[in-house]
């Protein structure tokens, strides 16, 4: 959103963003709803504003999570050296449902770090700097907390905000595994496509454009296909909460930015 309102001149001073998220019953799957508010800060019109909330809605994460921009292969490699692509099935074990655990309740807040942007020599703006962001969410004995950052910056400080939320998909496939097949003893890594950089992203933001990417997801099993048959793995990729989000393109509950001219 800050390289779009820089290649716009418009004249944002600072954002906030709050999502509540909650647990979401699905047909066959474990999944979650979002509530998003924003707060933008400065002088900004109505049609600048609409031009904000667009980038938001078309950035690389939130054309993954609702408008369904990654295309997922599944290929499974099998501790005995069998491979195979997953095919999507439509016949899923019911009692595999009870057996995961709802998304717990949570929130998170972003906070723009405004003083972190990074301009060149010429004073045109290279990284739009970092989000400072604080997520709690209700387990089953007691609440938690983290704090991290993200962003873009120089020289790696953080990660980039796409690949944490990638990361974030290879840790929940990886639990969903885990407690679905236990004895598979699964690993996940992903091979994604090149994109065509921040640049290419912003544009396709701005111009509500999404810009599909496709991601291979590699999953280690251990075993082969008599042992850990491929027809459950696929089940259990299916029903992750992350994966429903991305195939099932639509999490967001609620929406609402508001503006606070300084």
């Amino acid at each position: 959103m800050v390289g779009v309102a820089y290649r716009g001149k418009i004249p944002l001073e600072n954002i906030e963003v709050d999502f509540e998220v909650e647990p979401l019953e699905r047909p066959q799957t474990i999944g979650f709803g979002v509530k998003k508010s924003i707060i933008l800060q400065g002088n900004i019109t109505d049609s600048e504003k609409v031009r904000l909330e667009r980038a938001a809605a078309y950035c690389p994460v939130g054309q993954a999570l609702t408008k369904g921009s990654i295309k997922i292969e599944d290929e499974i490699r099998w501790e005995s050296g069998d491979v195979a692509v997953v095919p999507l099935t439509s016949e899923i074990d019911q009692s595999l449902y009870t057996r995961l655990a709802a998304v717990p309740s949570g929130s998170v807040h972003g906070r723009y770090l405004i003083d972190t942007k990074e301009y060149n020599g010429e004073g045109e703006m290279e990284h739009e700097g970092e989000v400072e962001v604080y997520v709690a969410s209700n387990n089953l004995t007691r609440s938690s907390r983290w704090s991290f950052l993200a962003g873009h910056s120089s020289n790696g400080w953080v990660p980039p905000p796409f690949p944490f939320a990638q990361a974030a998909w290879t840790a929940s496939t990886t639990a969903t595994l885990d407690t679905l097949l236990p004895q598979s003893q699964a690993t996940v890594g992903l091979v994604m496509d090149p994109a065509g950089g921040r640049g290419q992203s912003q544009g396709n933001a701005a111009d509500g454009k999404i810009g599909e990417r496709s991601i291979r997801r590699i999953v280690g099993i251990a075993g082969s296909p008599q042992t850990n048959p491929v027809e459950a793995i696929g089940a259990a990729l299916q029903m992750d909460p992350i994966t429903a989000a991305y195939r099932g393109a639509g999490i967001v509950l609620d929406e609402i930015t508001t503006i606070e001219n300084i």
